[in-house]
């Protein structure tokens, strides 16, 4: 089953779901690269999945997040969204996960 995904806000929602502007406001490089990952992770059986192709890591300060490498010099930020999380409190179960929110795409430098 695919991956279902969710948008922090309705700007983002635009920028991930329309290839012009994503490129309008990230670039070239960035807009293309935006959408493959967004491609990959829906094609994902889960984000375990997506992190063993080497798209994405988990977050090291988040326990329900996953960082994105994006290229031109950003990262996307997503979280688990399922509602109770699969898991262990603090230790989600990735593999059964099965909804993901986009957070925020930024320069891969911020935090």
């Amino acid at each position: 089953m695919p991956i279902k995904l969710a948008f922090q806000d309705e700007k983002l929602r635009t920028v991930c779901e329309s290839p012009v502007s994503a490129k309008r406001k990230y670039g070239e490089v960035a807009g293309r690269a935006i959408h493959s990952r967004l491609a990959d992770l829906r094609a994902a059986d889960s984000p375990l999945k997506y992190v063993e192709w080497g798209f994405g890591k988990f977050d090291e300060t988040a326990h329900d997040r996953i960082v994105t490498p994006i290229d031109g010099g950003y990262r996307m930020l997503a979280s688990a969204n399922n509602r109770p999380l699969p898991g262990e409190p603090g230790a989600v179960d990735w593999a059964q996960v099965t909804r993901v929110k986009i957070l925020s795409i930024e320069r891969a430098n911020e935090s």
